[in-house]
């Protein structure tokens, strides 16, 4: 058995603890830091992020603002933020070399669109700062002798003995499940991010037609989104979905992803009274015209629309002929549309969690473990987590940042 003794072990080779890595080694040169990765290679979650674009952050004016996009961790986040921002992100970025584009959503792009620009960056940093990295080094244990003692046993065997050790295995139960024997308290995991199944072939037939405004709500939970929406051939995905996915989370999970899904498609238009007095003009108008054949929203494709009308059972009746009980049926499925959800679709795998080590554990100010003087966590292995747009990122670039200056200080008891 080889032991390896050094001032700082990064356990993960992930964006959060690479950058935490290199805060630390760039602020005690000549420090011995090794990242212990368990994978053939480091930084796959900065590889695939924005579909291998790498979004790297979200365009922020206020950081106060920007925590908003945290369903879960976003106050404790704030103080962080000021200390390392999105701003702050880019411009350590531009001093290396790496310029970015920000889209019309906010999303903030390397320049190549590539995501290998970043890691190149990365990867060049940890060579300058000698960092080491060690791929298919698993941590399989981790003791804590005493305080600002860590012994952690890899998975060939051999040791790594460290008076400081900083933890960013993300969402893996595995690494979770280490620390929860260690006795650091640990939220349970839960998938966030994903479209959702649904059972209703009437809606899943019409795959490929979006709606780009669309109010979601899921019965019984108090929670809904707007925004973009996808039908596909499994259910229901685009933009809106998939943050009410991560607001839902845990609800979600606790329902076993079995839910009542209300879709109002005509959100713009302010109220049930004004869509069905938009509709009551046009049966005026349009008297003799197959209502599935003309519709008076040229928001909603035409494709949805006959499905809609078709629901409400209008589909072959002319708009002269409808009954006042007929337009508030077709009204309802406009505005207060139910699908029902039957699980989250697993076709598109989601790389970003809900849960890990919880916050009241953990001093926020320093990311630091209250029990363990010189364990430290960074990234999504803290039970912080936010909607897509670059803002899991900047969770992991901010929290390494603050983790990596603590690590660097000098070693004090943990906060009360």
């Amino acid at each position: 058995m080889k032991v390896t003794e050094v001032d700082l072990a990064v356990v993960g080779g992930g964006p959060a603890g690479y950058f935490g890595a290199l805060r630390f080694a760039d602020l005690c040169p000549g420090a011995s830091v090794v990242i212990l990765e368990k994978s053939e290679r480091v930084l796959h979650k900065v590889l695939i992020s924005g579909g291998g674009r790498c979004n790297i952050t979200h365009q922020c004016d206020d950081v106060r603002t920007f925590v908003r996009a945290y369903p879960r961790g976003g106050k404790d986040l704030l103080s962080s933020l000021y200390a390392f921002s999105p701003n702050d992100t880019l411009a350590w970025f531009r001093e290396r070399g790496l310029d970015f584009f920000t889209d019309e959503e906010g999303c903030v792009f390397p320049i190549s669109d590539r995501s290998e620009s970043v890691i190149e960056v990365l990867l060049k940093e940890a060579e300058r700062l000698h960092v080491r990295v060690w791929t298919q080094a698993g941590v399989t244990e981790m003791e804590a002798n005493s305080p600002g003692n860590f012994i952690l046993t890899l998975s060939n065997g051999d040791q790594v003995r460290s008076s400081k050790v900083l933890w960013a295995t993300g969402g893996s139960r595995a690494g979770l499940k280490m620390l929860g024997k260690a006795g650091v308290p640990i939220q349970s995991p839960v998938p966030a991010l994903y479209p959702l199944k649904i059972s209703d072939t009437w809606l899943t037939e019409l795959a490929g037609v979006s709606m780009h405004d669309c109010g979601l709500s899921l019965a019984g939970s108090g929670i809904s989104e707007r925004g973009t929406v996808l039908i596909t051939h499994r259910g229901v995905s685009g933009p809106a979905v998939i943050r009410l996915s991560s607001w839902a989370a845990r609800w979600l999970h606790a329902a076993d992803y079995h839910a009542v899904l209300t879709v109002d498609w005509l959100p713009a238009v302010r109220t049930e009274q004004d869509s069905l007095a938009i509709m009551s003009r046009w049966k005026e108008k349009y008297g003799g015209k197959q209502t599935s054949s003309v519709s008076p929203f040229v928001e909603l494709p035409m494709r949805l629309w006959r499905a809609l009308c078709g629901r409400a059972g209008v589909a072959e009746q002319r708009w002269g002929d409808l009954s006042k009980v007929q337009l508030r049926m077709l009204n309802e499925m406009l505005r207060a549309c139910e699908v029902h959800v039957v699980g989250r679709d697993a076709s598109q795998q989601e790389y970003v969690t809900c849960g890990g080590v919880a916050l009241e554990a953990v001093d926020t100010r320093r990311f630091g473990s209250r029990q363990y003087p010189g364990l430290f966590f960074t990234g999504e292995v803290l039970d912080i987590d936010g909607l897509t747009g670059g803002y899991n990122l900047q969770n992991c670039w901010t929290t390494g940042w603050v983790a990596g200056s603590s690590l660097a200080q000098p070693m004090s008891s943990p906060a009360a």
